[in-house]
């Protein structure tokens, strides 16, 4: 079953649009590795330095091996535009009857 981790991210005032950017490039390095079946990146349309960053992942521990071969220095440029930390969680679907 796909599992998502999802991160809401608020870029310090002004650069939404310099987080796109480093969002997108994260996106490009995250996108093909082992587990990873897709990303997606939402922007809020009341609030243009807030974005939703989604991957869609094999499993949780497909996400924890990717993020340590990934290393800190992968998400640098995201956190230097950073409000302030991004939520994050992991998700499932839930069956509906």
């Amino acid at each position: 079953m796909t599992i998502l981790r999802h991160y809401k991210m608020q870029a310090a005032e002004g650069r939404g649009d310099e987080l796109k950017t480093v969002l997108a490039d994260l996106a490009a390095k995250v996108s093909p590795l082992a587990g990873c079946e897709k990303v997606e990146l939402f922007a809020d349309p009341r609030d243009a330095d807030t974005y939703m960053f989604v991957e869609h992942w094999a499993g949780i521990d497909d996400h924890k091996a990717a993020g340590a071969a990934l290393g800190k220095e992968a998400f640098a440029p995201v956190m230097a535009v950073l409000a302030g930390p991004p939520e994050g969680r992991y998700l499932e679907a839930v069956a509906l009857a």
